[in-house]
């Protein structure tokens, strides 16, 4: 047995919205050529060149909202 075969096996033992939630990375990394950024090299550089210079943090929940609103689909 490979060791993708034993990796898959344990990924379908997990409920499947975690199931569905890997198999969406591994989709996103195999469409984006191995890399692990749904975003192009020139959306990177909007949101770097867009990100709060004051230091300030914010949560993770309110990234990706305002990057679905921005990036819809």
């Amino acid at each position: 047995m490979t060791k993708l075969d034993l990796v898959l096996a344990r990924i379908r033992k997990l409920p499947v919205e975690e199931q569905e939630a890997l198999a969406a990375e591994i989709e996103l990394r195999l469409d984006n050529g191995g890399s692990d950024s749904a975003f192009t090299d020139e959306e990177w550089a909007e949101i770097e060149a867009t990100m709060d210079e004051s230091g300030e943090t914010h949560s993770h929940a309110d990234v990706v909202a305002e990057m679905r609103a921005k990036y819809p689909g």
